[in-house]
């Protein structure tokens, strides 16, 4: 077989692009917004992603498509690889600022990529206030999630303004040449033959286990399926409907609004409450939440939220560099009548029993299994959930690009079905929040964020900033 038909995407991955082929109000992208000091050396700065797409081989594979679309597409090498056509910088008119810069963002985030291009592409934004300039980069959520975006920067970024003569050389670029469709569709299925001769193979095996469980420890053995197949079943649960009566309608169109705090105020709050910070942000998105809904003379007791967790680390992580490596808990969360503390117990208790969920650990599995899903059903059941938030920790120190300082890093995820996403990113001592709302489902982005300020403040003590570089450890 040819040896440059690449990889086939597979589970996670595999249905996060085909449902963002198929859905375009599923469109699934990941814009992290860097603001920068000043604006950096282009050649420089040129250099260092071309490093970046060498010691990230994903980030010069394009997809190829076997006959139909029967299969999930592959990511080979792509032989006409160009940095230019991927990265490009430009100024902001003289008259523009921090919205114009958000909705450049907005635009690139809700542009197509290419289909067949490697996807991923990168602006410098130069004449920003104060001098400033910023660097956006936009990836296609089937090869990165959050994690990975962030582990992608700490290749990229360089911990001083010069140079460090003792980083290690790139690797040389990836062997790339040119296949054939019939090459590309007899490699898939090759995979699909390997796919289910390893379903087969495992299925038996764990008849066999069961079989030998009935002899031995019948109890634990049944206990231990039952538990399992309920599991499955709970995870891939199709939900109604959207729980909240105000974030209704969803289209294919979001908008941005950004913000940060002190992270110190966070993690305090949590350590106080002997919990996690991901409690305490979860604890200050529901306040958030619960404000914006009674704004609306309605009091929500519960809305339905996605939670993205983490199986880094995991065996059979297979995230070594850039991927996804998560699977989605979605479960209604209290937004209503409780206390900080009582809402940070909360969320403790509802993310540590997903956590828990046999069937989370079988993301790829249950993926692979949607490809006979029909797109249209998938979608809906995305559009069930009201909001979808993520909490991605960053390097706890200041970061440097071509030889300027990292003043921010904001998070701007696409909805993808839900009608608001709020995602925090940790950098140098502050937490940086990027909001995605669905424009038919939120049609007063400023109210929603000044409500979500208000519930970071409360929770945590800490006033978010008025501007998108903040003063303090971080700006």
């Amino acid at each position: 077989m040819n040896d440059f038909v690449g990889t086939q995407l597979r589970g996670w991955d595999a249905a996060t692009f085909r449902t963002a082929s198929g859905d375009p109000g599923m469109r699934s992208t990941v814009v992290a917004l860097t603001i920068l000091e000043s604006a950096p050396d282009w050649a420089r700065l040129r250099a260092r992603m071309e490093r970046l797409t060498l010691c990230v081989p994903t980030l010069r594979m394009r997809p190829l498509y076997g006959v139909m679309g029967l299969s999930a597409p592959r990511l080979a090498a792509d032989p006409d690889f160009d940095l230019s056509v991927h990265l490009r910088r430009y100024r902001i008119p003289e008259d523009g600022g921090w919205q114009d810069l958000l909705d450049d963002a907005r635009r690139m985030s809700l542009t197509d990529f290419d289909p067949n291009r490697p996807l991923w592409e990168a602006a410098l934004v130069e004449g920003l206030p104060g001098g400033t300039a910023a660097f956006l980069l936009k990836l296609h959520h089937s090869i990165a999630d959050g994690q990975a975006t962030v582990m992608m920067g700490l290749t990229l970024f360089e911990f001083g303004p010069d140079s460090d003569p003792h980083e290690a050389p790139a690797p040389p670029p990836p062997p790339a040449e040119d296949v054939s469709l019939r090459e590309v569709s007899a490699a898939n299925m090759v995979d699909t033959l390997r796919l289910l001769g390893g379903a087969a193979g495992s299925a038996v095996r764990g008849l066999a286990d069961l079989a030998r469980g009935t002899l031995t420890d019948p109890v634990r053995t049944w206990g231990a399926a039952l538990n399992t197949v309920t599991s499955i079943g709970r995870v891939t649960a199709l939900p109604d409907g959207p729980m909240s009566p105000v974030l209704v309608g969803r289209g294919t169109t979001y908008s941005f609004a950004v913000f940060s705090l002190p992270f110190e105020g966070i993690r305090a709050t949590a350590k106080a409450g002997g919990m996690n910070v991901n409690d305490a942000f979860l604890a200050a998105v529901a306040r958030g939440m619960d404000a914006y809904h009674r704004r609306h003379g309605v009091v929500v007791e519960e809305l339905r939220i996605n939670v993205p967790i983490s199986l880094r680390g995991d065996a059979g992580d297979r995230s070594g560099q850039a991927s996804n490596a998560v699977s989605i808990a979605r479960f209604p969360l209290s937004i209503a009548g409780l206390t900080p503390t009582e809402h940070m117990e909360q969320a403790h208790a509802l993310v540590e029993r997903w956590r828990d969920e046999p069937a989370i650990r079988m993301a790829d599995p249950l993926a692979d299994i949607s490809w006979f899903v029909p797109v249209p059903m998938l979608a809906q059941a995305a559009r069930a959930s009201d909001l979808t938030t993520s909490n991605v920790p960053g390097p706890p120190l200041t970061l440097f690009l071509a030889g300027v300082r990292v003043s921010a890093v904001y998070p701007l995820v696409a909805t993808i079905g839900a009608a608001v996403n709020v995602t925090m990113v940790t950098y140098d001592g502050t937490a940086y929040i990027g909001i995605s709302a669905d424009d038919r489902a939120v049609q007063d982005l400023a109210d929603l964020t000044e409500d979500l300020r208000g519930g970071f403040a409360l929770v945590t003590g800490s006033a978010p900033a008025d501007t998108p570089v903040p003063a303090g450890p971080g700006g």
